[in-house]
């Protein structure tokens, strides 16, 4: 009995320590703890000649012996974004008014100083105005544009100041009016039924209209030049043109006759009384 049992003890010892190694397969491994399928490989799921590793080793079926760890990563070179070279204007904006965008605009103010805004189609673009006081006439204001790529468009706003001028110089049979406050007053002869005048203005572009310049009644009748300017201004010149009768001028006549025999008298006596005194 106590021989079994030391032979059952014997037994255990050697299994216990003899050198075991498991396969999952036929075949032996390389270094790696792989090698190639070369038998009953459909038994274990391989393909013929397929290459693969056991008991976790580095290197995957059908994988090469260099392992993608070894592989280094290489990072994208950002690409520089160009610069933009829009330098194009989107709107134009003078006192609230909309103006076509183009490379010539025109407007019309009577002011001597105006608003300008401007917008750029890109907004990395910048824009320069030379806006200043405007004269009479036309003002040609340069609007800059420069791109982010520095490039440079020009754009040309001519802005026409309207004249507010409304001065005028009028004659009557050659003989200028001297206006007081606008007004005026002549005295004209009984046959004379229509006004003979003639005017000029300071500014050509001023408009004159005339009313009550014809069918002059006896007395006194009211003629208005009224003047237009450019920009709008209106001015009204009043003449009273003052038609004799012939009765008024016959008393006229004689007045002015009287008046002037009294004047040559007057000498008369005072020439005659130096002579008296001389020969005393």
């Amino acid at each position: 009995m106590k021989l079994r049992l030391i032979h059952i003890f014997l037994l255990l010892f050697l299994i216990i320590t003899m050198p075991y190694e498991a396969h999952a397969h036929p075949g032996r491994t390389d270094s790696n703890g792989c090698h190639y399928c070369r038998t009953n490989c459909a038994k274990w799921g391989l393909s013929n000649g397929e290459y693969h590793c056991h008991g976790g080793g580095g290197i995957s079926a059908g994988s090469s012996n260099s392992s993608s760890s070894n592989n280094s990563y290489n990072p994208p070179v950002p690409q520089e974004v160009p610069k933009s070279s829009d330098n194009t204007l989107k709107s134009v904006i003078v006192d609230g008014t909309v103006i076509v965008v183009a490379d010539q605009m025109e407007y019309k103010t009577n002011k001597d100083k105006v608003t300008i805004l401007v917008e750029t189609n890109d907004d990395k673009a910048k824009s320069t105005i030379n806006n200043r006081m405007l004269v009479i006439g036309e003002n040609n204001i340069n609007i800059t544009v420069k791109a982010e790529d520095g490039s440079e468009k020009n754009y040309n706003l001519t802005i026409k100041r309207l004249s507010n001028n409304t001065n005028i110089e009028i004659t009557i049979d050659d003989e200028k009016i001297n206006f007081v406050n606008n007004k005026a007053r002549i005295l004209v002869s009984s046959d004379t039924t229509q006004l003979n005048y003639k005017y000029e203005t300071e500014d050509e572009s001023t408009n004159v209209e005339i009313t009550g310049d014809t069918n002059l009644k006896y007395g006194d009748n009211i003629v208005q030049f009224k003047v237009t300017a450019e920009d709008g201004t209106e001015k009204v010149y009043e003449l009273t043109v003052d038609r004799q009768t012939q009765v008024g001028e016959v008393v006229s006549g004689i007045i002015g006759i009287g008046l002037i025999g009294g004047i040559g008298y007057g000498i008369y006596y005072v020439i005659k009384k130096k002579k008296n005194k001389e020969k005393v």
